[in-house]
């Protein structure tokens, strides 16, 4: 499948980081960590950066070669189980974000109309933007992203007058507990900038790429994120379901304009897609690198029709993929964190052996 730019590298980056953060993860955070949630963004992304530095460093001493490729070349059996565990999780992820997406729509546009018709509708979307290779997805989000953060930025701007700053008050109340929390639910979202790796190659992925992906993200996560603390108080916004959409629904321009957050999370549904057809591209390339027989473009409507069944099997509402939720960091420290980390520092450690062992007079 074809090769993305590196401004379309950095756009999907945040992208995949936001889209579907934004619909439950901040009632989520501000249920627990109250007024000291926005702790947890920033110390997630300087966690973050370190990892992709290692990550970074791995794939410069391997020009031209990607995580997964790494993993199945220089481990053997064991890359490959590393691989089918990561194509099981992202799996896992695209089936909640299935679902998510589905029951979402489902509540704000189409109540009347079957769930199961609009996953496949989703379903299918990404399949056909998959099998037309990693460059329409990188140009379907090069076109709905920026005009969706620039929507999203005036939407939170006019919210501005209605906030009140003294729900960031008192801080570190209960000590240090809150803003731990804190940063253990910003790490799922965060977490997520791990998939750049796992697709590009040094050659288009760089840390500064990387940086300018997790920053902006980051940036945009927290301006939400405060938005609905100062205009529905961490209180109302945690026993919210949608916090961030009751938030913009209190925008109104004139009388003709009181439903603002139509056109808002219009631009919002293909961001949800997208982040469905990254997940859907990772996991045909993982297919591939664990059989390279395997021809990735013909198994991408299977894998589509899969997810639908999988995610409505495993998840009967978007409340279910909110409890897996309060447990999926576990995974990210172990899957997004951990295992790079330690993939990649065996990965140095075996090229400065090689190259000793090449600089060894015979």
């Amino acid at each position: 499948m074809e090769t993305a730019s590196s401004r379309q590298i950095v756009i999907m980056g945040l992208c995949y980081v936001f889209s579907a953060t934004l619909v439950t993860w901040p009632g989520q955070i501000l249920r627990l960590a109250r007024q000291d949630a926005w702790i947890g963004v920033p110390t997630c992304a300087l966690i973050m950066l370190g990892v992709l530095w290692v990550v970074n460093r791995t794939l410069h001493a391997h020009p031209g070669k990607d995580l997964l490729t790494l993993f199945v070349e220089k481990y053997g059996w064991l890359g490959k189980c590393l691989v089918g565990a990561y194509v099981l999780l992202l799996t896992l992820d695209m089936g909640k974000d299935l679902r998510l997406g589905t029951d979402f729509v489902n509540v704000v546009f189409l109540p009347r109309t079957p769930s199961i018709l609009i996953a496949t509708l989703i379903a299918a979307t990404c399949v056909f933007m998959v099998r037309g290779g990693i460059e329409i997805v990188g140009r379907m989000a090069e076109l709905y992203i920026p005009l969706f953060i620039v929507v999203a930025l005036c939407a939170g701007l006019l919210l501005i007058p209605d906030l009140s700053w003294q729900y960031m008050q008192p801080f570190f109340e209960k000590g240090m507990i809150r803003p731990m929390v804190g940063v253990w639910y910003a790490l799922t979202p965060i977490g997520n900038i791990m998939i750049l790796p796992l697709m590009f190659s040094n050659q288009h992925f760089t840390f500064r790429q990387s940086c300018m992906a997790i920053l902006i993200s980051c940036g945009l996560l927290e301006f939400v994120l405060i938005i609905c603390q100062l205009n529905l108080s961490s209180t109302l916004a945690g026993h919210l379901m949608y916090p961030a959409y009751e938030a913009v629904r209190e925008i109104r321009l004139t009388d003709f304009l009181d439903r603002f957050d139509l056109p808002i999370v219009g631009l919002w549904l293909p961001t949800i897609v997208i982040k469905i057809g990254i997940n859907l591209y990772v996991i045909c390339t993982a297919l591939q690198r664990i059989w390279p027989s395997l021809e990735a473009r013909t198994v991408v409507p299977a894998v589509g029709a899969w997810i639908v069944v999988f995610g409505f099997w495993l998840f009967h509402t978007s409340v279910e993929v909110v409890s897996v939720n309060d447990a999926w960091p576990v995974l990210v420290i172990f899957w997004w964190i951990m295992i790079p980390v330690f993939a990649c520092v065996g990965l140095l450690i075996l090229a400065r052996v090689q190259q000793s062992r090449l600089r060894r007079p015979s």
